[in-house]
């Protein structure tokens, strides 16, 4: 049985909630303090600091998941690197890819162990599609179609870069060829669509579609390999293979949700400081700098 570590959550928005509700049935976590300058919730179950210095010395934190404000993780993050050793990001969104440098630079001083949360690398469709991959001689082509409804923000960060970061972990290869175009078509003030194709250096061609527009959410891979076509869906989580043979249903652990296998794959960089299934900071600079 794991020896349970004591984590601290900051910030405490909607994605706060999403992660204090995984946490409070984690079997590797212990949720030790919440801290929140503005947002505290008189019936969460948890500690609430509203300042940082008394939520280090009194909730003494071994590990803490950020959730802050897309302009305050920067700052979140320094202030948490010289007290913490594991930081868990929970979402690669960030300004500019000076802010990524800074967060980079700081963890390289502080020599924290800091990974991005790129959840849809644990999602059950995906861990199936691996395993079933693993099996095929040769990959051709992946096309990923990711469509967010009234979701607001820069397209490129919410969606793109964690789509690309996808495509990446798949195929296990850097980006050769790269091309991207977006459009307004719902908001004046930033793109609410992208196309974006390339190539990876191991010939494997890639085209991803985003959208925050129309009326349906919808999340679907398609990857064309030697021994047929594999068809996804990171929603219902469903996935089947058609080949020259017909169709065939694939199993999917539907069991093991995207954040509890994030959560997992964390527990074991807090434990023995490697993780090969999280994301870095590095991964995140590579892609940012695409565009």
């Amino acid at each position: 049985m794991n020896v349970k570590l004591k984590i601290g959550i900051i910030g405490y928005c909607s994605t706060g909630k999403k992660h204090y509700l995984e946490l409070r049935r984690s079997n590797e976590f212990e949720i030790c303090g919440i801290f929140d300058k503005d947002n505290v919730d008189e019936f969460c179950r948890a500690d609430f600091y509203t300042d940082f210095k008394e939520f280090i010395e009194v909730a003494q934190p071994q590990a803490v998941v950020l959730c802050s404000p897309r302009e305050e993780m920067v700052e979140a993050f320094c202030q948490c690197a010289k007290y913490c050793q594991n930081i868990l990001i929970s979402r690669p969104v960030f300004k500019s890819i000076a802010d990524l440098k800074e967060i980079k630079y700081a963890d390289k001083t502080n020599k924290t162990r800091v990974c991005t949360g790129i959840s849809e690398r644990f999602n059950p469709t995906i861990l199936s599609l691996k395993k079933a991959l693993l099996k095929e001689e040769e990959i051709y082509s992946i096309s990923i179609a990711h469509f967010k409804p009234l979701c607001d923000g820069n397209i490129i960060n919410e969606l793109s870069v964690s789509d690309i970061d996808l495509a990446k972990n798949i195929i296990n290869s850097e980006v050769s060829d790269f091309y991207y175009t977006q459009t307004n078509k719902t908001n004046a003030k930033s793109a609410d669509n992208a196309a974006i194709s390339f190539k990876s250096k191991n010939q494997i061609l890639v085209h991803i579609t985003d959208s925050f527009c129309g009326s349906l959410e919808r999340f679907k891979i398609e990857v064309n390999a030697k021994n047929g076509v594999y068809f996804g869906d990171l929603i219902d989580h469903k996935l089947h293979q058609v080949s020259e043979n017909g169709q065939m249903n694939l199993k999917i652990d539907t069991n093991n949700i995207e954040l509890k296998a994030q959560y997992e794959s964390f527990y074991d960089l807090c434990q023995s400081g490697e993780s090969s299934e999280l994301s870095n900071i590095d991964d995140v600079i590579k892609i940012k700098e695409l565009f």
